[in-house]
């Protein structure tokens, strides 16, 4: 059964309040390439190293995916919250062509990896499951890197947020 607009509201609320780290979910589409924000990423296994992404099946990035057999996660830094709002905005054309302005690199896979990223995942598709208005994308990691340093973007309560040092 269909819920209602103010239902989502709600469960949109309540679902804010697990703070997340901020990825770009990107693939090639074609010529082109496609990259949208994503929270709903998840380590699925260490042995073989799987890692799932959850993507609007109504995306750009959902059909690059789709195309290429392949995606990358890059993990934002704090200072990446311009990339990351750009990445969240609706796609167009010109967003396809100019991928937000953002320097990137490729890996293993010629997925878009963005520079400055505190850590990146290079996957070959494996496998894909329905789930809702999204698809549910396991992807095994056959390239990935971090830096030492570096603090993470955080999502919480809609807005974007930084991690303090240490708890008191």
């Amino acid at each position: 059964m269909p819920i209602s607009e103010e239902e989502r509201a709600w469960l949109r609320s309540m679902m804010g309040r697990f703070a997340t780290g901020v990825t770009v979910v990107a693939a090639r589409r074609g010529p082109l390439l496609a990259g949208m924000t994503a929270n709903a990423i998840a380590t699925i296994s260490m042995d073989p190293p799987l890692l799932m992404a959850s993507v609007n099946a109504r995306s750009e990035t959902h059909q690059g995916i789709i195309e290429s057999h392949s995606f990358a996660v890059s993990v934002l830094s704090r200072e990446q919250r311009s990339i990351a709002e750009c990445f969240a905005q609706p796609t167009t054309a010109a967003k396809l062509r100019r991928f937000c302005d953002a320097p990137w690199h490729e890996a293993e896979t010629g997925s878009p990896i963005l520079d400055g990223s505190i850590a990146y995942f290079d996957c070959r598709l494996v496998e894909r499951h329905p789930g809702g208005d999204h698809t549910l994308f396991i992807g095994e990691i056959v390239a990935a890197g971090f830096e030492e340093e570096g603090d993470p973007l955080i999502y919480f309560a809609s807005d974007y947020r930084r991690l303090q040092e240490h708890l008191e």
